[in-house]
Order: C-alpha cells, then sequence, then structure tokens
C-alpha cells in the first residue's frame, strides 16, 4: 500500500465490549494508504444494511456556497453510510457535500494550498500524518465539550493518547486498522506465523504490498519495521533495511502478484488466484462478512495497526456545522456498525459488537492475545523510513 490506508499512530488495540479498542504503546510505521474497503456487497445487501454510498462531489469554490447551510467533508470511500447522511441533512437542514480522498498526502496538499480560506470543513486523518497537519496550522483541535455524544467512545479510544498533543484533542477517532494474515482456509492449513509466507508450498498463491511487508519482515527477523529505535542510527536502520530487502528478493517467486489497492487483494482471492496474503484488517473483513472462506489473525510475530479520526479543519468556514455532524456521527452503536459494515475497519464506538450479527464479528474481532500484537505506527523518524524503503521497494521490484 502506499502512504494511506494504514494511518500510523502510538497505542494499542484493546477489547471494549467484546470488540476491538486501545491500549497505548508507541510505534512508527511507514504507511500506506491505498484504497482499503474493496468488493461491496451486493446491492441488495448493501442498501439494506446502511444504503447507498455517498457519490463523491466537487466542493465549489467558498463564495458560490457561503450564503446556504453546508458542510464539506474530505473522506475515504464507504467511511460514511448515505443513510447516516440522509437523516443528517433532514434533521438539520445542512447540505453534506462529500469529497472523496484516497491519499494522505492529497488532503494534506489541498489544505495546505487553500491556507487560511479553506473549502473543506472536516478531513480524515491518519495517526501517522497528525502532527504534520497540527505543526502546519492546518487542524483546529477539537473542543469536546460541544460533543455531547462523546462518552460514546470505548475508553481506550475516547482517551487515545495518539489524538492528544499537549494536553489538547486534535481529532473524533472514528474506524481503526491493522495489518494481517489473511488465508483462505479451504487450502491452507493454519498458521501462527508469517513464515507461511514463505512456505514452498504455496508457491505463487502469495501475494502482498511490499512497502508494508517490509516492515512487517523485519519485524519477522527482530529487527524494528516502525524505525523508532533506530532514530539517530542510520548505518543500523540500513543494515535492518537491507536484511529484510534481501530476505525478500530471496522469496521472491513464492509471490503471486505483487498488489497495492485493497481491491486488488480481494478480487485475487475470489477467483482463487491466491490462498495467503498480507493484507490491512478492513478489506479482509468484507471479504469475511461477504461469506468468502477466509480467516484474518495476528502472527506471533506481531504487525502494525492505524487509526483514522475525523478532524475539524483550522479556520473551517462552516465549523457549528462540522460540530454538529460529529456528535450526530457519535449518536449510537448502529451508526458505528454502518461504518464497520461500510468499510470492513473496526468501529471506536462502545456497544458495536451487540450491534454486528455473528458473521459480522467474526469479521471485526481477534482473541484477546492476538490483539496484544498490534502496535500502532508512530510519525517518529518518519522520514528515514520512508526513504530507506522507497529504495527497498524499488529494488526488491528490480531483483
Amino acid at each position: 500500500m502506499s502512504d494511506e490506508a494504514q494511518g500510523r499512530s502510538a497505542g494499542l488495540l484493546h477489547r471494549g465490549s467484546g470488540f476491538l479498542a486501545a491500549t497505548t504503546r508507541q510505534t512508527s510505521q511507514r504507511g500506506s494508504e491505498r484504497d482499503m474497503n474493496g468488493l461491496t456487497t451486493n446491492r441488495r445487501q448493501a442498501l439494506k444494511l446502511m444504503g447507498v454510498l455517498a457519490a463523491p462531489m466537487i466542493i465549489r469554490p467558498r463564495a458560490s456556497w457561503a450564503q446556504g447551510k453546508v458542510l464539506n467533508i474530505t473522506t475515504y470511500d464507504k467511511f460514511v453510510p448515505q443513510e447516516f447522511i440522509d437523516k443528517f441533512q433532514s434533521d438539520t437542514g445542512i447540505e453534506v457535500r462529500i469529497r472523496l480522498t484516497d491519499d494522505q498526502g492529497k488532503q494534506y496538499n489541498l489544505l495546505t494550498a487553500e491556507g487560511s480560506n479553506p473549502s473543506t470543513d472536516i478531513v480524515t486523518v491518519t495517526g501517522h500524518r497528525l502532527t504534520q497537519f497540527i505543526n502546519s496550522n492546518l487542524l483546529a483541535a477539537v473542543d469536546t465539550g460541544r460533543l455531547k455524544n462523546w462518552g460514546n467512545l470505548a475508553p481506550s479510544y475516547k482517551d487515545a493518547p495518539q489524538l492528544t498533543i499537549d494536553g489538547k484533542v486534535w481529532g473524533v477517532p472514528l474506524l481503526a486498522g491493522f495489518e494481517a494474515l489473511a488465508r483462505n482456509t479451504e487450502y491452507t492449513k493454519a498458521s501462527d506465523s508469517w513464515s507461511i509466507l514463505f512456505d514452498p508450498e504455496y508457491k505463487s498463491y502469495t501475494s502482498y504490498i511490499i512497502s508494508d511487508f517490509l516492515s512487517i519482515t523485519m519485524r519477522y527477523l527482530g529487527k524494528d519495521g516502525d524505525y523508532v529505535t533506530y532514530e539517530g542510527k542510520r548505518e543500523e536502520a540500513q543494515q535492518a533495511t537491507n536484511e529484510a530487502r534481501d530476505f525478500l528478493i530471496k522469496h521472491k517467486d513464492m509471490v503471486r502478484k505483487y498488489y497495492d489497492a485493497g481491491s486488488e487483494m480481494q478480487q485475487m482471492f475470489v477467483n482463487e488466484d491466491i490462498y495467503l496474503a498480507q493484507t490491512w484488517s478492513g478489506p479482509t473483513s468484507k471479504l469475511i462478512m461477504d461469506g468468502h472462506p477466509i480467516e484474518l489473525s495476528i502472527p506471533k510475530e506481531g504487525t502494525y495497526g492505524f487509526l483514522y479520526s475525523f478532524n475539524v479543519v483550522n479556520n473551517a468556514p462552516n465549523a457549528d456545522s462540522a460540530y454538529l455532524f460529529l456528535d450526530a456521527i457519535l449518536a449510537s452503536p448502529e451508526i458505528g456498525a454502518a461504518m464497520t459494515r461500510q468499510s470492513g475497519f473496526t468501529s471506536t464506538f462502545n456497544g458495536v459488537d451487540k450491534v454486528l450479527n455473528d458473521r459480522e464479528r467474526a469479521a471485526s474481532t481477534l482473541p484477546e492475545e492476538q490483539i496484544q500484537r498490534i502496535q500502532f505506527f508512530s510519525s517518529v523518524n518518519r522520514d528515514m523510513k520512508n526513504e530507506l524503503i522507497d529504495r527497498a521497494v524499488a529494488e526488491i521490484k528490480a531483483a
């Protein structure tokens, strides 16, 4: 994946009411934020569960809508259920305009270019990029006192340290995810290790995103795939990166295809082109919810996770509407469940596990011992990490 669908942060997933929540731990990661939503359910099921997804819209220049009650949101595909948007518009008279994004860098560049006259009120930022947005004065701290439903968040997410900087809260956490091992249970044996991706028995039936799996491979080899401990130790970081690079080159013949987007991975599983993959939880959960024989697990060597938050833009032209929207989306676990069904990622709301059915819960929960293996990405030493991983990825592809 690219610099997107991951999202980095500090913290840990923990179980809240049988669902995933977050404990604390610090780390780092090179993230990737591609489209991780993947295959959708059929039209009948989608309509039944949460309504039709909001279609992307081009937000007009500020002057053209300044007279009306509007709210402009930049977010990812399938993050906000259309049924919720329709009800919010009906209840408040505020028109919601969605601009879809697939990359944190694009969001950042747009806000930077617009300066003190932004065209967006709410953006969706991943934890690893939060400090970049804050240091560039692009976000406003969240006044949680204006959100009467703030208490509906699971405690570990509500107090997530990755969203609290200098005593201020900088985002409303809505969805969480992690890198995992996905396997077709009909064609593979159970495994508690990433080593299964290098098992000759499954030659040409594996797939992964090189940039993401390089960090996982470093962890598998006993190195720091998040590069936090390598700050100021470039030579040590380069050596660890090279070791993982050489390992992946050695086992390159195991790979059916390197993929970039979650939809590619999903289609390969559906077509039975692959049986094993390093994946992000969102698109894999969607496969499970749709009834495919896929299992999601966190191997004993561990993995990395991320947190998506909705953030109020600094100088947002419709800040009051933004707070009304954020409070409304936090109103009930049913909304959180709809977001999970639609995106595949884990909801941060209390009580969502009681709303989901058995299959949905199976796609969205993990045993406690596996949850403890998830480490959130951090922004620490990110520039070095990105540079070294980008070079290693190019070398793996060229080998």
